[in-house]
């Protein structure tokens, strides 16, 4: 059971940086000109399936800590940024909400959008190195 939030965390990161490269298609149309196809519905559904699994597997993860070791925040750095990224989702989820039920003509809040996703996935990679460390010190005698 205690492996269910690393397995979860490392697969939304692979995930996540495929729902970047999909949400690349309209960066480069919006902001560099340059035409391509992006894949709205597609990028929409995994983005927010991303966004769902870190935010229930930093849920998890406080739990399994809390029923392993009957405590939770141990971790260092690796609970900081796990929770500094929530409301960071928490804006990824509701901006792109807001452009997929109101499409309109915008520069702005799609660039926030990207730069904070961007933000995430940075976060999400900083959370496996530092997973990959706590798997090492706690769960592998």
């Amino acid at each position: 059971m205690m492996w269910l939030h690393p397995a979860l965390q490392f697969l939304s990161l692979l995930l996540s940086v495929y729902v970047l490269f999909l949400g690349y298609a309209r960066f480069k149309a919006l902001h560099q000109g340059i035409k391509g196809l992006f894949q709205w519905k597609r990028h929409v559904l995994l983005g927010t399936v991303v966004l769902f699994v870190w935010t229930v597997g930093m849920s998890l993860g406080l739990s399994m800590a809390r029923l392993s070791w009957n405590t939770i925040l141990i971790t260092g750095l690796h609970w900081q940024v796990g929770l500094t990224m929530l409301p960071l989702a928490i804006f990824g989820y509701v901006s792109g909400l807001v452009m997929d039920k109101k499409k309109a003509k915008r520069t702005a809040l799609p660039l926030a959008h990207a730069v904070n996703n961007l933000v995430l996935v940075l976060l999400a990679t900083t959370q496996l190195v530092t997973g990959i460390g706590i798997i090492r010190d706690f769960l592998i005698p």
